[in-house]
């Protein structure tokens, strides 16, 4: 796949993604926003840089950001047309990795 085509999807990809957390939080344009005043994280960036997306949301909701978290993928996942496996063993980052590469890897 040449780097155009490759941007386009992982574009694509980020749409999905920040939709899926804006249909998972009803508040989420307020979450987003507070996390981009106050942290390191970028709307732009959450697909380079998940870790940050999800270690904010984590000292935001403390536990429940694990559950969040879930739903969001889950809302993902299905967006792209993959199948989610929920393993407590892995990250928020890694299934975004996997999601990513398994997308960008689709016609």
């Amino acid at each position: 796949m040449n780097l155009e085509k490759y941007n386009k999807k992982k574009e694509e990809f980020r749409f999905y993604l920040i939709e899926s957390i804006e249909e998972v939080l009803s508040f989420s344009k307020v979450v987003l926003n507070f996390l981009e005043l106050y942290s390191d994280f970028n709307q732009e960036r959450i697909v380079d840089e998940p870790w940050i997306f999800s270690s904010e949301l984590e000292d935001l909701f403390g536990d429940s950001a694990k559950g969040i978290q879930d739903l969001i993928l889950k809302r993902l996942y299905s967006k792209i047309n993959q199948r989610y496996t929920p393993d407590r063993a892995k990250k928020f980052e890694n299934y975004l990795s996997d999601a990513l590469k398994g997308f960008t890897e689709s016609t």
